[in-house]
């Protein structure tokens, strides 16, 4: 039977959001935040349409006629900006010399978080993210269903399924409240807060 350990990306495995820097390295020096008149000078919504709303206008904004060897080439020259945080940098290699195949199963683009882990060298098998849309092989600033929540879940499921594989998750790391689901597939589950590592136990069963 194949041993998994899962882990986030963004806030778990590094400290940095790592999607800013993907728009960053496409629309170039300007700040971020002068992208968002058009939206913010918008009637009054909610928070969180907001934040969605905000994330699909970069997405456009920055990858609309790119590629994803662009975005992979994107993550490759981003992955030397970001701070990997030790705690989890290190449980992580010493799973990999016990064997134990790493995952990353995050909400960040599949194609730029695959570009990061390439070039840091780090031991991982297997990247699932949230993928963007095509037309012609040219992406046209659209993505898919964002890889979050139970989204991991169902994603992971499914390449379960897919190639009929036989597995055990022995740990997941991830963010709270947000990779709840994720961590509750493995047998041991730990959660990153302020770049801390921690043991999780839900007792809620939320």
């Amino acid at each position: 039977m194949k041993k998994i350990a899962i882990f986030d990306f963004d806030e778990t495995l590094v400290k940095e959001n790592s999607l800013s820097f993907l728009f960053k390295y496409f629309l170039g020096r300007r700040p971020l935040f002068t992208y968002l008149l058009p939206i913010v000078a918008k009637r009054k919504i909610s928070r969180e349409i907001i934040k969605n709303e905000i994330k699909q206008y970069f997405y456009k904004l920055s990858l609309n006629n790119k590629s994803n060897e662009l975005v992979f080439e994107a993550g490759v020259n981003t992955a030397e900006k970001l701070t990997p945080i030790k705690s989890v940098l290190d449980r992580m290699m010493t799973l990999d010399a016990q064997g134990v195949e790493i995952w990353i199963i995050t909400a960040s683009p599949q194609f730029f978080i695959e570009g990061i882990v390439n070039k840091l060298k780090w031991p991982v098998e297997r990247v699932i993210g949230t993928l963007l849309k095509e037309d012609d092989n040219v992406l046209n600033g659209l993505i898919g269903t964002e890889c979050q929540i139970e989204e991991k879940v169902a994603r992971f499921n499914a390449l379960i399924a897919d190639e009929k594989l036989t597995c055990l998750v022995k740990e997941a790391y991830g963010n709270l409240p947000a990779d709840i689901p994720m961590l509750e597939l493995a047998e041991k589950m730990f959660y990153v807060k302020n770049g801390q590592l921690s043991p999780f136990i839900n007792i809620n069963g939320e």
